[in-house]
C-alpha cells in the first residue's frame, strides 16, 4: 500500500509555518520524546521566528492530507550544516518504510547544505535492555540512509548522544562537524545553559 501510494504520487513534503510547526509539536512530540528532550514551546517558536528553525511535513493526500511523519530542523546562516532536531514518524505509519523515505525525500528540500548532523541516544547509557535496542535500532535506521558516525559525542541537559552526519552535498572535515555543531548549540541556548548544560568532544 505504502509502495503504491509513493509510486503514484500520493504523498507530499510541505514546509511547515510556525503554526504548523507549534501544532505538530505540541500535539505530537508529548508521545514522541521524553521530557528531557522536548525543548520549551517559547524557544522553538522564537527560533522559527528568528528564521533558524524549520520544519517539513510528510502528508498523505487523499487522507484529508492526513500527517504521516515530520521534521525540524535548527540551522544558521553560518553553518554549511543543518541539525536534525526532531524527527518521528506517526505510529500507524512505522516499520513500513516510511520514515527512509521521508528522509531521503528531505534530502531534496534541503539541497543547499552540506548535509545533516543527527544526534542519536548513546545505547551505552541505556537504563535497561529495551531502551539499548531502541537506541539501537535508531542508529541502525539512520545508517540504513548514508548516515555514519562523526566521532563526535554529546551531552546535552543529562542526556548522552552520539552524532551521525548524513552527506548531502558533501562530507565536511570533523573540524567543520564539530564547530557547526557547537555553533548551532551555542545560538539554540543562553549562555548560562550552554555552559551548565552543554559536553561536547570528539573522539
Amino acid at each position: 500500500m505504502l509502495q503504491a501510494m509513493i509510486n503514484n504520487n500520493d504523498l507530499i513534503i510541505k514546509k511547515l509555518t510556525e503554526q504548523g510547526i507549534i501544532s505538530i509539536y505540541t500535539a505530537h512530540s508529548i508521545r514522541h520524546f521524553p521530557a528531557n528532550e522536548r525543548k520549551p514551546v517559547s524557544a522553538i517558536r522564537r527560533m522559527v521566528q528568528e528564521g533558524i528553525y524549520i520544519g517539513y511535513g510528510l502528508y498523505e493526500k487523499k487522507e484529508a492530507e492526513s500527517l504521516l511523519c515530520y521534521a525540524f530542523f535548527t540551522m544558521l546562516p553560518n553553518c554549511g550544516n543543518i541539525l536534525l532536531d526532531y524527527y518521528a514518524v506517526m505510529e500507524q505509519y512505522r516499520s513500513r518504510g516510511i520514515g527512509s523515505y521521508f528522509l531521503q525525500q528531505l534530502k531534496k528540500e534541503i539541497k543547499d547544505y552540506e548535509g545533516i548532523l543527527i544526534e542519536t541516544e548513546n545505547p551505552d547509557y541505556s537504563k535497561d535492555d529495551n531502551e539499548k535496542l531502541v537506541r539501537s535500532k535508531r542508529i541502525t535506521f539512520y545508517e540504513g540512509n548514508g548516515a555514519f558516525f562523526t566521532g563526535i559525542l554529546a551531552e546535552v541537559f543529562g542526556v548522552h548522544y552520539k552524532v551521525f552526519f548524513l552527506p548531502v552535498l558533501k562530507t565536511p572535515t570533523q573540524k567543520k562537524l564539530l564547530a557547526d555543531f557547537d555553533a548551532i548549540y551555542r545560538h539554540m541556548l543562553s549562555q548560562e545553559n550552554y555552559e551548565t548544560h552543554v559536553r561536547i568532544s570528539a573522539t
